[in-house]
This record gives C-alpha cells, structure tokens and sequence, in this order.
C-alpha cells in the first residue's frame, strides 16, 4: 500500500506556526492593502520566521516546506512576492539572496517589459521559463494597476549574472504558487459553505437547495484534487522523481483552476457580498484570479504537463 499524501510532522509545525502567525498579524488592513502601501512590517515577519530564505541552499527547506508554508499564506490571503522570492532563494548570489531572505529587499521576478512588484522591487529577476539571470533596471518604472491590487510595472531589464538550479527553482516556485491558490480557494469555499449553512430562504438554509449545494461540492472535489496533486508534486521533487517538474507544473495549473471555480461558486453563494471587492471574499477572488494567470504560463507550462504525458509511453 502507497504511502498516504500527507505532510510530515515537521512540515505540520512549519505550517502552523506560519498560519499561527498569519492570524495574527496578517489582518483585514494588512490583506487589502493597497499597491502604494505594501505591508514590510508582515513581510519582514515571515523573513524572521525562516520563511522567506527557505529554498536557499544553506537552508535546506525542499518542496515539502514550500507546500506546507504556500498554504498557510493562502488560506491568510497574505500580499507579497511570494512565488518570485522563492524562485530567487533557490537562485541568487548568496550576497543578494541573504537580503531577500531578510525581507529587507523585494524581488520582481518574471519577463520584461512588464514586471510583478516592480515599482517596490529591490531585486530583479528576469526568466524565459528556461534560463535565468539577475538583472537591473535600464530606466524608470512605470507603475501599472492589477486586478490582485499588486504593484507591477513596465520596465526595461539589463541582464547582469546567469543564475544557477534555474530548473528546481521552477519548479519550487510552481509548488509555491500552486499551494498559495489552493489555500486561497479553500479560504473562499468554506466561506461560501458558511454562508449556505447559516443563511436562511422560504424557512430553510440555502445550502439545502440542490442548485446551491452542488455547486459547492463540485467546487471542493476540484480543491480537493488539486490538494493531492501539489501534495503529489512536492514529493517527488524531494524525491528527485523523473517526473517531478512535469507534475510541479501540474499542480500550478490544477491549483488555478480549482480556486478560479472555488472564487465563481463563491460570488454565486454569497450573492452581491460575492462580487463587492469589500465583502469577505471579493479581494480573495480578485487575487486568485490574478496569481492563476501570472506570466509564467507563457513560458510553456502546459506543454511541459503535456509532454509529460506523452513520455509516459501512452498513444
């Protein structure tokens, strides 16, 4: 019998001590706010907890940790460039790293000319989905406004150093995003749930009408999938799998998918308070439907889950 797909008891303490934190500190200001108010004093938290420098060699953490770390900050809605901070950990100098670890500089990770976090950004990465190098800006950034309310720009990059493990960074930072969006569309499910469960119509909770309870168990079946399959993905990447970054890349995308319906259940649950950017899931679902979309799936993610397939000697 194969083992059960599960954290281990390290990665249960990491992850919640994490979330501990998170409902602490990670409040309704801190998850709102805007692109022009970054919350660095939470940021910086997580960097003295260990998070932020977790993939860097010196720290050892592998995609189990990622998983367990992703999930917390999800379910918290928690701002910040967590995908490209874990790529970077895994990837810079250690002289630039160490200053991402502590929180004191943002990174900015993706392909220019637009650039995630780049008018806050003290670190930029610049990647094709294949390579990588550390870069710098060649001009001013010009600020762009996001559907997830975070602070990208458009910016020309001069590439400075090639960057090193570019593939494991990858496909880290795939268990990173993919966990961040299942902990966001588990947050947004079980409170659509709530809502159905309390919420009364002609006598009785909406959650007894079957056009309203299936729904949201379809919603959870795809959460609860996608819940495997990055629980899956970090297991073989610590297990050096052949498959591992076939399966990473997987996970990302089954994780968008999964809270991207979660989000639309939800605003169908909850009604008007669904859709208003100032009801209880309305900047989660901004937020997921941003992070499911993010650059990275140009750079071939899909025909790397594909091509995985078609390895497998299936015709």
């Amino acid at each position: 019998m194969s083992d059960p797909l599960v954290l281990t008891p390290e990665q249960e303490a990491l992850a919640d001590s994490v979330g501990r934190y998170c409902a602490d500190r990670c409040t309704e200001e801190v998850q709102r706010a805007g692109s022009d108010a970054f919350p660095l004093p939470f940021w910086r938290g997580l960097a003295e907890l260990g998070v932020l420098g977790l993939t860097s060699p010196s720290e050892g953490g592998g995609a189990g940790e990622v998983c367990a770390v992703a999930m917390e900050l999800g379910r918290a809605c928690a701002p910040g460039p967590w995908e490209g901070t874990v790529f970077a950990a895994r990837t810079l100098p250690d002289a630039v790293a160490s200053a991402v670890a502590s929180g004191s500089r943002l990174v900015s990770f993706g392909s220019p000319p637009l650039m995630p976090w780049a008018p806050l950004a003290g670190v930029f990465v610049e990647t094709d989905g294949v390579q990588a190098w550390l870069a710098r800006p060649a001009g001013e950034v010009t600020p762009e406004e996001t559907l997830g309310n975070e602070p990208w720009g458009r910016v020309a990059l001069e590439r400075v150093v090639p960057l090193d493990r570019v593939r494991e960074a990858t496909d880290l930072s795939h268990v990173a995003l993919a966990g961040y969006l299942w902990g966001a569309g588990r947050r947004v499910l079980d409170t659509a749930a709530e809502h159905a469960r309390t919420r009364e119509q002609f006598g009785r909770p909406i959650g007894s009408f079957q056009a309203v309870a299936h729904p949201l168990v379809n919603a959870g079946l795809g959460l609860e999938a996608a819940h495997k399959l990055v629980l899956l993905a970090a297991r073989a990447l610590d297990g050096a799998h052949c498959q591992a970054s076939g399966l990473a890349a997987a996970a990302r995308l089954s994780a968008g998918r999964a809270a991207t319906e979660a989000a639309f259940v939800a605003h169908q649950t909850l009604g008007a308070m669904g859709y208003s950017v100032e009801g209880p899931v309305g900047h989660i679902a901004q937020r997921i439907r941003h992070l499911s979309v993010v650059p990275a799936h140009a750079h071939g993610t899909g025909e790397q889950v594909l091509t995985m397939y078609a390895g497998s000697g299936r015709t």
